[in-house]
């Protein structure tokens, strides 16, 4: 009966006329009422396929993102007729700033040559505190039909740490894992929570979340960690770490109106037909306090300097016997995991006629999931300037070891250097009882050539003179032209832009070509999309907020671009869409599709370059 059933809706389906969608027409939902600095929406929808979106001003509020655009569809079958309807959205998020009504001009679209405008609407906004705000954050402004939102345990950002209760300086992971029973197709982090009272730093993989799935109150969750820090308390007590805002777009269920007692809906628990529609969701995260324990001053080192952590020591000494004026190196590496960019090289006790400099610091330092682990190493160079044994006292270096709660002292020598040679006594210098040099105040005569200068050939006034005396005036002249030169270069950032397309598009299509390899279809056709419209947006100068097909046809003949290039290039961009989001994928080959792109931006490059050239 189920099979005969289906078999009938399907032939139904196939030979019905496709009914005909009625008057085009604009709406937009909004809040009437909001209070200052509250966030709110508005979405224009139309219920065609727009050639081209013209939104309002918005005055008076702050655009904080949009258009964020969704499109869905619904079918209906009445009567042996298939009726089809298109949505297609416009969402901006605002936020208000100032107490007052404010009217929010028409929007407008335009549909096979006719332009449609929607109502005017009037926007109430009231003090942070006024007990007229309205309890919903948002209440349609026309009647429109709207997905869902998602409950407080559909979505949501919980935050871990490693340690609640650490020293101060002891490291700390602090992880952000979003929790899903919706899709989500993409987030972003729209506030990073603040950490006061902390040295912090961003371990977060590069590449993308791994998804697992974990079970809550019997209920499957997708997980992902979206970011993940390691923080370093600097002071004792509590310190609280504020919470992390992320925005993200979520895929809802519309379902379409249907006839009551709809025996196909009631068997399969919903219709066919129903529509979904991507809409901007915001969650907060939980906010987390560390109670930082102090480290303990009984027992502390004097050559403690705040490291905590797990560390050792390596000292070397080479050579151990050299001449006079010869150099050797003292080189102390000290390893371990802990904040390893705060160590300070250890205190060391040189005997007086050494001459020591300031050590030669490199880092050896890896950042991973694990936290930060490495070494540093300190390079001295030392110059004996007197002969004899020189003994280099016991280097020490002190740590806290959290896992323990103790302190530990780690030491290496003493070194002895053995000096052999004789002090120059013609370079002149003389040495003190005490071991000191002493620079001498009673040159020697000097008995080497001397260049004479003849009577009346003078340096001074001379040509050469006046040449040299100017010569840094005019090169002052030169370069403050070249800075304002070059201030006005970076201050045109249409001009930056430009310029830095072709290098952006060829970075994007190795991306494609290593995801090409690896097989990757969803991926390599976003990287794909990704580097042709981005091309486009920088070189043709299109903000990405009218960065639609429309413009980017009509920028193309305002340069010149050939109606055939432009029109490949499109197409290209339509195929990458429909391999995108089409649930079939995409049958042509990706290598074909990837040549292609390549081919676009070549010729394309080429064009714009030569129109250019042609208008100087």
């Amino acid at each position: 009966m189920i099979k005969k059933t289906l078999l009938i809706l399907i032939a139904l389906f196939l030979i019905a006329d496709t009914g005909k969608a009625g008057e085009v027409s604009l709406s937009v939902s909004a809040p009437n009422t909001v209070t200052v600095g509250q966030r709110f929406r508005v979405t224009f929808t139309a219920n065609a396929s727009p050639e081209r979106f013209d939104a309002p001003s918005f005055d008076g509020f702050r655009l904080l993102s949009g258009p964020s655009q969704s499109s869905s569809t619904s079918t209906q079958i009445i009567n042996n007729q298939v009726t089809t309807s298109i949505s297609i959205s416009y969402t901006y998020l605002l936020e208000a700033l100032s107490e007052g009504s404010y009217q929010i001009e028409p929007a407008g679209v335009r549909v096979d040559g006719n332009n449609y405008l929607s109502e005017p609407f009037n926007i109430r906004v009231l003090a942070a505190s006024d007990p007229a705000a309205p309890a919903s954050p948002s209440q349609p402004h026309q009647e429109h039909q709207e997905p869902g939102r998602p409950e407080d345990d559909d979505i949501f950002v919980r935050v871990t740490v490693s340690n609640q209760n650490p020293y101060q300086g002891e490291q700390v992971i602090v992880s952000y894992r979003l929790y899903t029973r919706l899709p989500v197709t993409n987030y972003s982090i729209e506030r990073l929570p603040g950490f006061q009272g902390l040295w912090s730093e961003n371990i977060t993989p590069r590449t993308q979340p791994a998804v697992t799935t974990e079970v809550i109150n019997g209920v499957n969750y997708s997980v992902a960690e979206i970011r993940r820090m390691v923080v370093f308390p600097q002071r004792s007590g509590e310190i609280r770490i504020e919470p992390m805002e992320v925005g993200m777009a979520v895929r809802m269920r519309a379902p379409a109106r249907q006839r009551p007692g709809s025996l196909f809906d009631d068997f399969f628990g919903g219709s066919p037909f129903d529509r979904f529609q991507t809409i901007t969701h915001a969650v907060r995260s939980n906010a987390v306090s560390l109670q930082v324990k102090p480290l303990p001053t009984q027992n502390r080192p004097g050559s403690f300097k705040g490291m905590v952590g797990r560390y050792s020591m390596d000292v070397s000494l080479s050579p151990e016997e050299l001449d006079i004026n010869d150099a050797a190196n003292l080189v102390i590496t000290i390893s371990g995991e802990g904040n390893l960019r705060m160590l300070e090289p250890p205190v060391i006790q040189m005997p007086q006629h050494l001459e020591v400099f300031d050590p030669q610091i490199s880092d050896n330092i890896t950042v991973n999931r694990s936290g930060i682990s490495g070494g540093r190493t300190f390079d001295y160079l030392i110059i004996p300037r007197s002969s004899g044994e020189a003994e280099i006292s016991v280097i020490r270096f002190s740590y806290f070891d959290p896992q323990n709660s103790r302190y530990n002292t780690l030491t290496a020598g003493p070194f002895t250097l053995q000096i052999v040679g004789e002090q120059d006594i013609a370079a002149g210098s003389t040495t003190l009882s005490d071991g000191r040099l002493l620079a001498d105040d009673i040159r020697f005569i000097y008995t080497g050539a001397v260049n004479w200068q003849p009577v009346g050939k003078m340096f001074y006034k001379s040509p050469l003179f006046y040449v040299l005396l100017l010569a840094p005036l005019i090169l002052l002249l030169v370069f403050l032209g070249f800075w304002r030169h070059y201030k006005r270069m970076q201050q045109d950032v249409t001009a930056i832009r430009t310029r830095k397309a072709r290098k952006m598009a060829v970075k994007r299509l190795k991306n494609a070509a290593l995801l090409l390899n690896k097989h990757n279809k969803e991926a390599f056709f976003d990287e794909i999309f990704r580097a042709l419209w981005g091309y486009v947006s920088d070189k043709l100068s299109i903000p990405v907020s009218r960065l639609n097909k429309e413009n980017v046809a009509g920028a193309f003949a305002s340069r010149g671009v050939s109606a055939e290039l432009a029109s490949r290039f499109l197409e290209g961009l339509e195929e990458c869409e429909f391999a995108r989001f089409s649930p079939g994928g995409m049958d042509s080959p990706m290598e074909k599709t990837y040549n292609k792109a390549l081919e676009t931006l070549v010729t394309l490059e080429k064009e714009l370059r030569n129109q250019g050239i042609r208008k100087k």
